[in-house]
């Protein structure tokens, strides 16, 4: 009477850490557990919970439980990184700047673009045409502003 029958759950500390490589306090500790396909570790929660991302997980094993409106951010950029060490906590907005300053959000410009209607050929073309403005307008199917724009270089700044 009472007894469970099979495997008992470990619990989630004791899992966590046999699916972590440490390395010195600086390095990155690869998580080398489950990884999904946007390179973040996960890991099954106690009970029937769905998974958790590893590194937020980390966070509140070794820092501090996480408020709900913030996220946990990777000071290494390396999203199978669970280094404490590597995380701290900021809002969405800030993880998305953090982002950006670092270079790594890669705007879609020029022909790539999902709304480019005009060529790099196009473009070039259209800087380097003498012509009357209304005479290119008519040409490339573009408004006023737009041509203005390419003419001075404030759209299609990819380009030379």
């Amino acid at each position: 009477m009472g007894r469970h029958k099979g495997r008992q759950p470990r619990p989630l500390s004791e899992r966590f850490w046999k699916k972590v490589e440490k390395r010195s306090p600086d390095e990155c500790w690869p998580w080398i557990g489950s990884i999904d396909t946007r390179g973040y570790g996960n890991i099954g929660a106690d009970g029937d919970k769905p998974l958790r991302r590893a590194h937020r997980v980390a966070y509140e094993l070794c820092v501090a439980p996480i408020p709900e409106v913030l996220v946990v951010c990777h000071v290494c950029d390396n999203r199978a990184c669970v280094n404490p060490q590597h995380l701290f906590v900021a809002t969405q907005r800030e993880n998305v700047l953090d982002m950006v300053r670092k270079g790594r959000r890669q705007w879609p410009s020029g022909e790539l673009h999902r709304w480019a209607k005009l060529s790099t050929a196009d473009v070039v073309a259209i800087r380097d045409d003498t012509r009357a403005p209304r005479l290119i307008r008519a040409q490339y199917g573009i408004g006023q502003t737009t041509l203005y724009q390419i003419k001075r270089r404030e759209t299609w700044r990819c380009l030379p």
